[in-house]
């Protein structure tokens, strides 16, 4: 009897562990379930992470084209600007020329006004003595 009441502790003994090993392997299943929704959902996230840094390569690729042509449109309006401001430096020499030549035709044509006016002026004082020399001809 004391060997079957042995046996018999055994044998609970052994359902015990049975159970409680039943159990940790139903936990550790759990979380074994738990571990791989999160392995799924970090793949979801990395797939996404990479669409995310396609996506932003693309759009900085595109920004760096787009600064690239700002970049030429710039050197463009730099050498634009340039020609003008080369053109306006001509056109105000050209202008300072001109100027001086306006100045230089009015003096000329105040002189020859001076010069009209001083003819005029002999003319008339020759008239006036040819006449005045008529006159003494003629009486005498």
């Amino acid at each position: 009897m004391k060997v079957l009441g042995e046996f018999r502790n055994r044998m609970q003994e052994q359902k015990r562990r049975i159970a409680e090993a039943s159990k940790a392997d139903k936990e550790h299943q759990q979380a074994l379930e738990g571990l791989k929704a999160a392995l799924e959902s970090a793949e979801i996230a990395y797939k996404q992470m990479e669409a995310d840094l396609r996506e932003s390569d693309s759009n900085l690729l595109n920004m760096t084209k787009q600064l690239d042509n700002a970049n030429a449109a710039q050197k463009v309006a730099a050498e634009a600007l340039e020609a003008a401001n080369m053109e306006k430096r001509r056109l105000q020499e050209e202008a300072k020329s001109r100027d001086e030549e306006i100045s230089s035709l009015r003096r000329e044509l105040a002189n020859a006004a001076k010069g009209k006016k001083a003819a005029e002026e002999g003319r008339e004082e020759v008239e006036t003595r040819v006449e005045g020399d008529r006159s003494k001809a003629g009486q005498c």
